[in-house]
């Protein structure tokens, strides 16, 4: 086991946002998920040309990338995906 030291670097986190503690609307799939996208949101508010014409920030990120980033089946990416859309926590458009 190593214990972290005053000299070694913090790995990078993602924030979860506080609407999701003690709460058990979402699983903990949707949670992280949304975690996910919202920090692939951070970097297109930084780029240009990741706004849509009412300025809404969007982001590319294929279901297929997205379960290999989470480990886990493009079932249960989509299932996530409809439980973030059905709660209006994301809007989606096929491309």
């Amino acid at each position: 086991t190593q214990f972290l030291t005053k000299a070694d670097p913090i790995p990078t986190v993602y924030g979860v946002p506080k609407i999701f503690t003690g709460q058990g609307w979402l699983n903990e799939t949707a949670k992280i998920l949304y975690t996910i996208l919202l920090d692939r949101a951070r970097l297109s508010q930084k780029n240009d040309g990741w706004t849509d014409e009412q300025g809404h920030v969007f982001i590319f990120f294929p279901i297929k990338s997205l379960a290999e980033t989470m480990h886990k089946s493009e079932m249960s990416v989509k299932t996530a995906l409809n439980a973030l859309e059905k709660e209006n926590l994301i809007a989606r458009k096929r491309q």
